[in-house]
């Protein structure tokens, strides 16, 4: 069983216990230690994972954005202890742990819901990020035609290549189809006379 208390972000101050193997941490609302998506902006959607292994708690960072600190140091994976800080991005949400018991019982083994604060509300849905981040976008075109610039921020110019790339990605799965039906009409064909 592992207890946190968060220290710095949005929700800081609750306290959380977790008797599961594995806990997701991240601003996704389907994480099991979820930072709030708005205001926790150093933190990854999925940034980290705590894991349980033969009793002993792992601090794994799972590709985060910003990073995963553990007392100060980076970290890609290390060990848990009591009175140790997690911070999530450099400057982004803190948690504390208030106690590690490293010998747990069969019954703490089995996947279990935190005690403690609730979940997030599940109404943030991860689709709708992109029109935040298209808000954004629209800020920086703004920005770049107050300062008398034409052309757009590099942000904007990779936005479009990602769509570019999807557009050719659609064509060439089209392509794809449309040769696979002729094959098909030429073996029916075949087949029939």
């Amino acid at each position: 069983m592992i207890h946190l208390r968060q220290t710095k972000g949005a929700d800081a101050g609750r306290e959380l216990e977790f008797k599961q193997d594995l806990i997701r941490i991240g601003r996704m609302p389907d994480s099991d230690l979820n930072f709030d998506p708005e205001v926790d902006l150093d933190a990854s959607g999925r940034h980290a994972e705590i894991r349980n292994e033969n009793g002993r708690y792992l601090l794994v960072d799972t590709g985060s954005r910003n990073g995963t600190w553990l007392n100060g140091q980076r970290i890609k994976h290390a060990a848990l202890g009591d009175g140790d800080e997690i911070e999530f991005g450099r400057g982004g949400p803190k948690i504390f742990i208030a106690s590690v018991r490293s010998d747990p019982s069969p019954r703490e083994l089995t996947a279990g819901p935190p005690v403690g604060v609730p979940r997030r509300d599940l109404k943030f849905e991860p689709l709708a990020m992109p029109v935040t981040t298209a808000t954004r976008l629209e800020d920086l075109r703004s920005q770049s035609r107050d300062l008398g610039r034409h052309d757009s921020p590099p942000r904007v110019r990779a936005t479009s290549r990602v769509r570019r790339a999807s557009r050719n990605s659609g064509f060439l799965w089209g392509a794809a189809g449309v040769l696979l039906l002729t094959a098909l009409a030429l073996i029916v064909s075949t087949t029939l006379q």
